[in-house]
């Protein structure tokens, strides 16, 4: 072949072999590409019928709950944001002497609060007050900023012109070591709590209800003074954190007299008229409240009967010979509150009805069963302090 044909043809072949790479590394380039586009960040907030699927098995309640692959979400009514809820932490259940079944560990306020794509969980705090119509108001507000105790990833967005909401994966704040949430530090310190299992540590079940979350998860923790079963190395408990929504409106306060023999709570006050902090006490009591119907009655000295009546059931557990005086215990108060003006304003019942348990197990008032294995529990928890 002469030189003038072979020179381009040499050519057609070289540019060839570059249009195949180069068109092979733009497929590739475009594929990787796609592959990119069709995986979602994983922070992105997503389309809510991406997340919710239809797999998904849903509570509803106060908040809407989701189980999809076995993780949970909370679908939040956007009008719940801000609101004030109480926490109420405890043991459900626990090994051989590390307290007892329903034991409280925490009690705290909480507030949700929707930020930029997060949702931030907030512990609210009413020991120091003033007056919101004070300029004092103000200085009380920088001075006790509220912490956050988690932050929440918005996982999408119910769009709904009546009742919008936000989704957020829950799973987080149960299955890691949250401490209001988990064992007390004083159990961690004596029986020397070094961390969470994780791999041992796992949500029970979470379940709503008009008024309150109701979340249950089991804690493995590994220890090194175990006070049962050492040869594990660990602390197994189960406990139950209690979520319910407060009452827009506070019921009104009384304040304590010391010649009335109650448990109280008190306040620091900056919005009096004395030149300094004031701590105001107040008594814990019951939401007894006059029906409107009976408020000319009431006025009259005569008895009425309240709004909602306090009614305390006997757990089950309670041995059968122990139930009819438990109950006289509880409706001897009846007196008591006969001299605040109410009749049968205290209810003593034997078991709580399984329709109450599933529409509000915690809302309910039970005069708990325990075993322990010491005469008097509460003297032996003063003695150690």
């Amino acid at each position: 072949m002469s030189k003038k044909l072979l020179f381009p043809l040499l050519t057609a072949v070289c540019l060839f072999s570059f249009h195949t790479t180069e068109a092979q590394i733009f497929k590739k380039k475009k594929k990787k590409t796609e592959t990119a586009a069709e995986k979602p960040s994983k922070d992105k907030i997503q389309p809510y019928d991406k997340v919710i699927t239809k797999e998904a098995k849903t509570d509803e309640g106060l908040f809407h709950v989701h189980i999809v692959d076995d993780k949970h979400y909370y679908e939040i009514p956007d009008s719940l944001f801000n609101r004030e809820m109480l926490m109420v932490s405890r043991i459900a259940k626990t090994a051989s002497q590390i307290g007892f079944g329903g034991g409280k560990i925490n009690t705290q306020v909480l507030r949700w609060e929707k930020k930029d794509k997060k949702v931030l969980l907030r512990v609210v705090s009413h020991d120091v007050v003033a007056a919101d119509s004070l300029p004092v108001h103000e200085a009380v507000v920088n001075s006790n900023f509220e912490p956050v105790l988690y932050a929440f990833d918005i996982k999408a967005y119910k769009k709904d012109s009546i009742s919008p909401a936000t989704v957020i994966e829950i799973d987080d704040i149960f299955t890691k070591d949250t401490k209001p949430f988990g064992m007390r530090e004083s159990y961690r310190k004596r029986y020397k709590v070094s961390r969470l299992d994780d791999s041992r540590s796992f949500i029970e079940s979470i379940k709503s209800y008009p008024l309150n979350v109701e979340a249950g998860h089991v804690k493995t923790y590994l220890a090194g003074d175990p006070p049962s079963n050492g040869s594990l190395g660990s602390i197994s408990i189960e406990i139950n954190n209690s979520m319910v929504l407060l009452p827009k409106e506070p019921m009104k306060r009384r304040y304590f007299d010391r010649r009335v023999g109650w448990f109280a709570g008190g306040q620091v006050d900056y919005g009096l008229d004395a030149q300094q902090s004031k701590t105001i006490t107040f008594l814990d009591r019951w939401r007894l409240e006059v029906k409107d119907e009976d408020l000319e009655k009431f006025k009259n000295g005569e008895l009425v009967e309240p709004k909602k009546q306090i009614v305390y059931y006997v757990d089950r557990a309670t041995p059968k010979q122990w139930v009819p005086y438990i109950k006289k215990g509880i409706e001897d108060w009846q007196v008591a509150f006969e001299e605040a003006g109410f009749k049968n304003a205290i209810i003593a019942r034997t078991h709580l009805p399984l329709k109450k348990i599933r529409s509000s197990p915690r809302r309910c008032s039970i005069f708990s069963s325990t075993v322990f294995s010491l005469s008097n529990p509460q003297c032996e928890r003063t003695a150690r302090k």
